[in-house]
């Protein structure tokens, strides 16, 4: 996976990512999105580095709906690839994400991955994807759960 703007670095996942590369690939092409592999992989590395029953990290998703919605609720890693798998797929399509080279709808895709799905319509309603707007979010649903991070 390259990284965006104008980098050429080159970031490789975590030998945990790849042993789950054929789930990921399988889950990928049933859902209609086998040309985001490398991505979803990224995912995976950046959520868990592949490691634990809920590799995908997304128990709290909206396509959970065998385990507690809770962190680490998912105990079945091919469960929660599956799962993993249609949240990007939906995040990506709401997103309006046209390629895997469409960098800047990504990157509110990935937003709203990590931040759940409230994310992406506000972030969208305020021109997309934003450092800053990332940051105002987290900020605004801390304060809001009475957290002291999001």
């Amino acid at each position: 996976m390259t990284g965006g703007d104008n980098s050429s670095t080159v970031s490789s996942v975590s030998a945990e990512v790849e042993a789950y590369e054929p789930l990921i690939r399988q889950y990928a092409n049933q859902y209609g999105i086998g040309e985001y592999v490398e991505l979803i992989k990224a995912i995976m590395m950046q959520e868990s580095g592949g490691r634990g029953f809920d590799p995908m990290q997304c128990s709290e998703g909206s396509f959970n709906t065998k385990y507690p919605k809770q962190p680490n609720g998912i105990t079945d890693p091919e469960y929660s690839i599956s799962c993993g798998v249609q949240e990007i797929k939906s995040c990506l399509e709401r997103a309006g994400v046209k390629n895997p080279l469409d960098m800047e709808n990504i990157k509110l895709a990935l937003q709203s991955y990590n931040f759940g799905n409230g994310y992406l319509e506000w972030a969208k309603a305020r021109g997309g994807y934003t450092f800053a707007n990332a940051a105002e979010f987290s900020d605004m649903m801390a304060q809001r759960m009475g957290w002291s991070s999001y």
